[in-house]
């Protein structure tokens, strides 16, 4: 047998979804492969999942055994070198729990999946010194596009009006460095609380614009979108971080042009950023604006699929 998980991209929340605000996240089709493997642990995520089976169901349970000696390929996350920032410990995590779960039991129970793989991911995380608030591992688990909120998960639809663009930045940002960084800023300023508030509005504005008819007309998540990236933009200035680079600003002024915008996702301050367009406008044209703007388009599309565990192809 073998599992996979994909990657995602926080389009909205970022920074507020740790306090149990709203995220509006997507999967993307960059998966994590979990086989079966002979080097017991490669990585804290892995270890972690062994930790919280043998936990929850004694540490002679098969599944505990499995997975010590699980082996996850993550390499699709990965731009050469340079890591995207497309939640790989989420999906290897993800993978990694549906593998060993699956040797033992029906695969497919995804809300046992999704417990275990949070607990299991927020472990390691809090190795590093920053939990997360989960979203990642949710969107690993159920594919699509997302609400995550306090740990409950809403499943929506991305709207076939609205055309997405993910892009890289050009370079790779320290997740936990940052969040760390925004933690020390809240608590000696002000405006950074008020910048929090604002990016929780908008997410639950944006999240609210996918819960209604399936084909929303697109300005409507646009909008919401060029909302959210203002919000971000308040966050830095009262933070006074770099959260968004100048490549994502550049895109974001020439999106204009088509009738769209661009945003940093999850942290920002390097990874992957968006655009988003009309439907109707011209994707070659958005394309080379977001080039002659500093950007690498990736050629990343929605993955509805989820977790999947299958027999390996002979």
């Amino acid at each position: 047998m073998i599992s996979t998980a994909p990657g995602k991209l926080i389009l909205t929340g970022e920074y507020a979804v740790l306090g149990g605000a709203p995220a509006l996240v997507i999967a993307v089709d960059r998966r994590a492969i979990a086989s079966h493997g002979t080097t017991p642990c490669s990585s804290p995520f892995l270890c972690a999942v062994a930790d919280e089976l043998s936990a929850r169901r004694g540490p002679d349970d098969r599944a505990a055994r499995i997975a010590r000696s699980i082996a996850v390929d993550s390499t699709a996350f990965y731009d050469g070198t340079m890591k995207l920032g497309l939640g790989s410990s989420a999906a290897v995590t993800v993978a990694a729990t549906a593998l060993a779960l699956a040797e033992t039991e029906a695969a497919g129970a995804r809300d046992q999946i999704l417990s275990i793989a949070l607990a299991a991911h927020a472990n390691a995380q809090g190795l590093r010194g920053a939990r997360g608030s989960g979203a990642d591992v949710a969107a690993a688990v159920y594919g699509g596009t997302i609400a995550f909120e306090a740990g409950q998960v809403v499943q929506l639809r991305w709207p076939r009006t609205v055309l997405l663009l993910p892009f890289f930045t050009g370079h790779s940002a320290d997740t936990v460095q940052l969040v760390g960084q925004v933690a020390a800023a809240r608590r000696a300023r002000a405006e950074v609380e008020q910048a929090l508030q604002l990016i929780t509005d908008v997410s639950r504005a944006a999240c609210l614009v996918l819960a209604g008819p399936a084909d929303v007309e697109h300005g409507a998540l646009i909008d919401a979108l060029s909302s959210a990236s203002l919000a971000t933009d308040q966050l830095a200035a009262a933070t006074g971080l770099p959260l968004v680079p100048d490549c994502v600003a550049t895109a974001r002024a020439a999106m204009r042009s088509l009738g769209g915008t661009a945003k940093t996702t999850g942290a920002g301050g390097g990874d992957v950023g968006i655009a988003v367009i009309p439907a109707t406008a011209d994707a070659t044209t958005a394309t080379r604006l977001l080039i002659e703007a500093g950007c690498q388009p990736l050629g990343l599309s929605l993955d509805a699929t989820g977790v999947d565990t299958r027999p390996i192809a002979q």
